[in-house]
């Protein structure tokens, strides 16, 4: 096998990983290849097709930890060497990328031309844009900006037969056709590789603002949101934050829960906003916590918000830390925040809580003791069970292997799965890329 692979990438792009013990947050295989050359991902995903050899894709390995433990992985196709930014059309906002390209590389780039991409998963300085579009990462500016679906406009993308295709097409203004990008957006790698991408970007805001607003009875917290969305404002974080993870954004842990607020625009707009919700905390006797100003100072606090969960990269086997994805319509964060906030007490589990209260995503990742596992077990049953009953969904985003080995990690059965299943049989019959870490065992 190893031949094999050296005749296609070279000695120096390969690596034999010596496998002493089980990894709980990171992807392992005996082999790593490091292609640096779209030809070389062909080559590499025609032969394990050929061969039946199961291969893995992966960026910046800070999502090694999300999915199921699958079926196994033979080689790991890193992309790492893969990185660049192919083209950057300023006048037209395109820019064309390799999938190892960073986030913050990208956003380095665009910035000397007063442009970004509006996309703010966590640990952007070693996310890949590969892994971002494969796995539909976001962050807290969702409320404004939208995903990935938002703005990859095309990509050439590696079957896992070795054949190679080309979607949608570099203009803003593409409707020509079914837009293929769709559907390997968030599909986990389970569906080909990424070897390019093109995004439409945009203008970075002339300036930013924030309020992080308290109040110890909730019902003046919901009353705040409701103002909001029957508002003409237009957010870019609106975020229900539990006291625990205050700490992490502003240094000191707050007895009740916030709302973090922040708007992007020109500075009359969003000093406009600002003053429009301090009038509106006023008037229901809501605490304005902080009060932030500046593009740089605004994205420094949402930064910290973004960054407190956990990478696969830094957390150690001895730990015991998972991420549940919580999606519910926005009216029922605020419910399902006391539920998920007192299930974690009741078992002494340290609770960081944030909720979209304009996206209906939220987070509660949980930092436990080894010894805490059949507490934190209690704890996922519980959360899953509550959103089940609200019609909503749980998602068991970032987890060990000792955890996600004894729980569903994508959570009930959805009807689209039969339908996600027979996408999968058609592309990779032989279930050669990241066999059974998708929805349903794809």
């Amino acid at each position: 096998m190893v031949q094999d692979l050296v005749q296609v990438v070279g000695s120096e792009n390969i690596a034999v990983c010596h496998l002493e013990k089980e990894r709980q947050y990171q992807l392992k295989a005996p082999i790593v290849v490091f292609p640096d050359e779209e030809r070389k991902i062909e080559q590499i995903l025609g032969w394990a097709c050929k061969n039946h050899v199961r291969v893995a894709p992966q960026g910046g390995s800070t999502k090694d930890a999300y999915g199921h433990p699958g079926d196994g992985t033979d080689v790991i196709l890193s992309l790492r060497k893969m990185s660049g930014i192919l083209e950057h059309s300023a006048g037209d906002l395109i820019v064309t990328v390799l999938p190892g390209t960073t986030l913050h590389e990208l956003q380095q780039a665009l910035g000397k031309e007063g442009q970004f991409l509006p996309l703010d998963p966590a640990w952007g300085e070693q996310s890949t844009l590969g892994g971002i579009v494969a796995a539909n990462a976001s962050g807290p500016k969702r409320a404004m900006y939208g995903s990935a679906r938002d703005y990859l406009i095309a990509s050439r993308i590696c079957y896992p037969d070795g054949s190679l295709i080309r979607t949608g097409a570099k203009v803003v203004k593409n409707v020509a056709g079914y837009d293929m990008n769709k559907l390997f957006i968030g599909s986990m790698g389970t569906l080909g590789v990424f070897t390019e991408l093109t995004f439409k970007i945009r203008p970075i805001p002339g300036y930013a603002g924030a309020l992080a607003v308290r109040s110890p009875d909730l019902l003046k917290l919901r009353k705040l949101q409701e103002m909001l969305l029957d508002s003409q404002l237009e957010p870019s974080t609106v975020e229900w934050v539990n006291g625990r993870l205050g700490k992490h954004i502003f240094g000191r842990e707050f007895e009740s829960p916030m709302m973090l607020v922040s708007f992007e625009d020109v500075e009359r707009s969003v000093q406009f906003q600002l003053s429009w919700l301090l009038e509106a905390c006023g008037s229901l006797g809501v605490v304005v916590q902080e009060q932030i100003s500046g593009y740089e100072e605004t994205q420094a606090v949402i930064s910290r918000l973004r960054e407190h969960l956990p990478n696969s990269n830094d957390i150690p086997d001895d730990k015991l830390v998972v991420i549940v994805k919580l999606l519910s319509t926005i009216t029922e964060i605020p419910a399902i925040y006391e539920v998920v906030q007192n299930s974690a007490d009741v078992r002494g589990l340290e609770l960081d809580f944030h909720g979209g209260l304009y996206t209906g995503i939220s987070r509660a990742t949980v930092r436990a003791d080894l010894g805490q596992q059949q507490e934190v077990l209690e704890w996922l049953r519980t959360v899953e069970s509550f959103l089940g009953s609200l019609n909503g969904r749980s998602v068991i985003e970032f987890a060990p292997l000792k955890i996600k080995e004894k729980l569903n990690v994508w959570g009930a059965e959805a009807e689209d799965w039969d339908l996600m299943k027979g996408i999968k049989h058609k592309i990779d019959p032989n279930r050669i890329l990241n066999p059974g870490r998708f929805v349903g065992g794809i």
